[in-house]
C-alpha cells in the first residue's frame, strides 16, 4: 500500500506548502524539494477567482508539478475535512508546513469581507488545528504582513523630500527600520489587515500556549517571478509587467512617494528554512528587505528605467488607499539574531531585473 506513491511503513521527511502555485509557495517548493523526500503542496487556485485571468497561478502550478517529488492537492484552506485528508495521510512524518495561502488585496476584501476572513483567519487555523491533531511536531511557518499594522505607521515623525517619504533621522527607527515594538491598536487597519491579524494572533497561540513550533513572519513587500501582478496586488511585478508592455501604470496616492522595503521571494524562504532548522515557539519576525532594499515608487520607477533604457508611463491617482501608509521599512534584525545565518542575496536590481526578464522585456547587458 502507498499514500500518493510513498510506500506505507518507510520513513520519510516531508514538507507541506499551502498556497503551493503563488508567490511564496511556489519559491518554497523549489527551494524545499531538495532537501526533502517529499513536496506536498495544497492550492485550489483561487487567485484567479479574486483577480481574474491576470492573477491566474496556472502557471505556478505548472511549474510546480514539473518537480519530480511534488504532489499537489486542489483543496480549500476552509475545508476541515479535505485538509484533515491530506495531513491525515502523511502524519508524523511532516517536519515543515509553510502557510502561504490567502486572499493578498486591501481593495478586493473591502468587497468581500466575509470571504476574506475565510480565506484568511478561518484558513490559518484550519490548517493549524489539521497540523496539531496529526503532526504536532512539525515546523509551522505562518507567512503574514506588515498590513497587521495598519496605518499606525503613519503616526511616526515623517518629512517629505522630492522623491520619497522618509523618517526624521533622529527616530530610533530610521537607520534599521520598524522593530517589532511597534504598537498594533489604535490604528485604522482595513478588513485585509483585521483577517491576517486574527490568523496572525491565532498562530501565536498555537506557539505559546500549546508549545507548537510556530513562527509568524510579518512580511513587508515580497516580490518575484512567480508573482503575477495585478493592480489590486503585487506593485513592484505589475509595475514591471505594464513597462515591458508599454502600458501606463497607475500610482495610487501619496504621489508616488510611499516607501517599501522589497524582499525577493526567493529570500524569505530562505529565512523560514533557516527557522525550520532553529524553531522559537510563538516566535513574531519582521520579515522584509531592509533600508538597503527600500524604495518610494517614484524611486523604482527611476530605477526601472535606469536598469532598462525603457520609460515607464505613469499617472497618478491623487486619492490614496485606506490605511494604506506613507512609510515602511522592516527591522529584520530580531530574526537575524535568532538566525545568524540569513541575510537576503538579491537587491533591488536583481529584482527588478529578473521581472523584466520574466514579463518578455528585451535582455539588459549585465
Amino acid at each position: 500500500m502507498t499514500r500518493g506513491g510513498v510506500e506505507r511503513g518507510v520513513h520519510v521527511d516531508i514538507a507541506v506548502v499551502t498556497g503551493s502555485a503563488g508567490l511564496i509557495g511556489g519559491a518554497a517548493v523549489r527551494r524545499f524539494a531538495p532537501s526533502f523526500d517529499l513536496v506536498v503542496g495544497i492550492d485550489n487556485g483561487m487567485r484567479q477567482e479574486f483577480f481574474g485571468p491576470a492573477g491566474s497561478v496556472a502557471r505556478g502550478l505548472a511549474e510546480a508539478e514539473r518537480v519530480p517529488n511534488y504532489r499537489h492537492h486542489r483543496v480549500d484552506v476552509r475545508d476541515q475535512g479535505a485538509v484533515d485528508a491530506v495531513l491525515r495521510t502523511w502524519g508524523p512524518d511532516v517536519r515543515l508546513v509553510v502557510h502561504a495561502a490567502g486572499q493578498p488585496s486591501r481593495v478586493w476584501a473591502e468587497g468581500q469581507p466575509l470571504t476574506d476572513f475565510g480565506v484568511n483567519a478561518l484558513g490559518a487555523v484550519t490548517v493549524l488545528d489539521s497540523v496539531r491533531r496529526h503532526c504536532r511536531d512539525a515546523v509551522f511557518a505562518l507567512v503574514s504582513t506588515a498590513k497587521v499594522y495598519g496605518d499606525v505607521p503613519d503616526a511616526l515623525p515623517l518629512v517629505e523630500t522630492a522623491t520619497r517619504w522618509e523618517l526624521d533621522p533622529a527616530h530610533p527607527f530610521h537607520e534599521h527600520g520598524v522593530d517589532e515594538s511597534i504598537r498594533l491598536d489604535r490604528a485604522d487597519r482595513t478588513f485585509l489587515g483585521v483577517s491576517k491579524l486574527a490568523a496572525d494572533l491565532a498562530a501565536q497561540e498555537h506557539g505559546r500556549q500549546l508549545g507548537m513550533k510556530v513562527g509568524v513572519f510579518r512580511c513587508g513587500s515580497v516580490t518575484g517571478t512567480g508573482q503575477a501582478g495585478v493592480q489590486a496586488h503585487g506593485f513592484v511585478s505589475h509595475l514591471v509587467r505594464t513597462a515591458v508592455r508599454g502600458a501606463p501604470y497607475r500610482i495610487l496616492g501619496h504621489g508616488g512617494k510611499q516607501v517599501r522595503d522589497v524582499l525577493d521571494a526567493r529570500d524569505l524562504v530562505e529565512a523560514l528554512w533557516h527557522f525550520y532548522l532553529a524553531p522559537k515557539p510563538g516566535a513574531v519576525y519582521h520579515l522584509g528587505g531592509g533600508r538597503a532594499r527600500s524604495a518610494s515608487v517614484l524611486e523604482l520607477i527611476a530605477r526601472y528605467e535606469h536598469l532598462t533604457g525603457r520609460e515607464v508611463v505613469f499617472d497618478y491617482s491623487p486619492r490614496a488607499r485606506f490605511a494604506d501608509p506613507r512609510w515602511w521599512i522592516s527591522d529584520t534584525r530580531a530574526f537575524r539574531r535568532d538566525h545568524p545565518g540569513w541575510s537576503p542575496a538579491h537587491d533591488l536590481d536583481d529584482v527588478l531585473l529578473a521581472l523584466h526578464r520574466h514579463w518578455g522585456g528585451v535582455e539588459v547587458a549585465a
